[in-house]
């Protein structure tokens, strides 16, 4: 089994463990958007690394992914979570803040 770390543009740490479908494992890449249940809500999350196990028990699946191909590289991704530490903020906000509001409320690009 395949596990995603997702992090979340919400003031929480991060990143959180989802259980990646048997459909998107040979899709799904780190800087992918994807959504996801985070409590009673459903919302854009932001997968960060892919892990083969993971120590949390009862995880969610992955609902969608939004885009075809990643919509963050390796480099973004890593400073990001250096200047969500710098500005102590999560790693989600400081993902969303640099994106355009159609990109942060789920909107597709392809």
């Amino acid at each position: 089994m395949l596990y995603a770390k997702i992090v979340v543009g919400l003031p929480v740490s991060g990143p959180f463990d989802y259980i990646v479908p048997e459909a998107l494992v040979k899709i799904l890449k780190p800087g992918s958007r994807v959504w996801i249940s985070f409590g009673t809500r459903r919302i854009v999350g932001y997968v960060v690394a892919l892990a083969k196990n993971s120590r949390i028990e009862n995880l969610k699946p992955i609902l969608e992914l939004i885009d075809k191909r990643p919509l963050l590289d390796k480099k973004f991704i890593l400073l990001a979570r250096k200047l969500a530490e710098y500005y102590c903020c999560s790693w989600g906000e400081l993902i969303e803040t640099a994106l355009p509001e159609g990109i942060r409320k789920g909107k597709n690009i392809g």
